[in-house]
């Protein structure tokens, strides 16, 4: 797809639709951007893949993303994805800025009152030593609790656009009971899919009155890191590009929940990459 040339082209790739909620937080800081967004239903869930096969797969699709989009900035949303790839894939793509989202752990050890912190991952981030060494580094004195939830990762996908909020709540209840009894203030969703349950996690807090408890994603690190690569031409306030463009690595047509979510996130229908 050809790109303006008096404008920078941003591609947000993440295993789903966990990117969705990043898209719309570069929509809003850098309006001028042209942007567009790739969700690997093709490979989905990276979350039980061994890094092997999740490393193929992600190289696989960059390639055919830098192809097809010719971005001058890729952001990689999934964590699992930057896990295994991100360093590779810099070095490989020299020529294209790469960018991965990155768990808020030490603003959530900074800011902790009870020094425990929880961080909510899909089975395979949980086990990876890049959260090892991220922790060592920045929670290096806060206890913290990894809760793989790689079945929401699949209730986020397919399920979550066509729940109703008390559902949602009831779905991640086991979850936050668990971290209420564990004494956490801070819950970093590490994995993009669990942004996107922000509503039914603060919902459920409120319920039980536990108004300390707040959530942090990646999203706020990402558009910092993106200042000093994206123009400053590109950050002007009173003009809105059109809707992103939204593609699938698959060869079949989006499902429902896609063209749900495309529709909730204001992005044009989804198309073949």
């Amino acid at each position: 797809m050809p790109k303006e040339k008096n404008c920078q082209h941003l591609c947000v790739f993440d295993s789903g639709i966990g990117g969705l909620p990043f898209v719309a937080t570069i929509q809003k800081a850098y309006p001028l951007l042209e942007v567009s967004y790739v969700a690997d239903d093709a490979g989905f869930p990276y979350g039980t893949k061994s890094p092997e096969a999740i490393r193929d797969i992600v190289f696989e699709r960059v390639r055919r993303i830098r192809s097809r989009l010719d971005p001058d900035i890729l952001v990689i949303s999934c964590l699992t994805a930057v896990q295994v790839g991100l360093k590779d894939l810099q070095n490989t793509h020299r020529s294209m800025r790469i960018l991965g989202a990155s768990p808020p752990i030490a603003e959530a050890a900074r800011d902790s009152k009870t020094r425990r912190i929880a961080l909510f991952t899909t089975a395979r981030s949980a086990e990876d030593a890049f959260l090892d060494d991220l922790i060592a580094r920045e929670a290096p004195d806060i206890e913290v609790i990894r809760i793989p939830a790689q079945d929401l990762v699949d209730y986020v996908e397919q399920q979550l656009p066509f729940t109703e909020p008390i559902s949602a709540r009831a779905v991640v209840a086991p979850y936050l009971k668990y971290v209420l009894d564990a004494k956490v203030d801070k819950i970093v969703l590490a994995s993009s899919q669990f942004v996107l349950l922000e509503d039914a996690i603060t919902g459920f807090l409120n319920e039980q009155g536990s108004r300390l408890v707040c959530c942090l994603d990646s999203r706020l690190k990402l558009i910092s890191a993106l200042k000093s690569i994206v123009r400053a031409d590109e950050t002007h306030e009173t003009f809105q590009r059109g809707a992103p463009n939204f593609y699938l690595t698959g060869n079949r047509s989006a499902s429902p929940a896609y063209l749900a979510w495309a529709n909730r996130y204001l992005l044009n229908p989804p198309q073949l990459l």
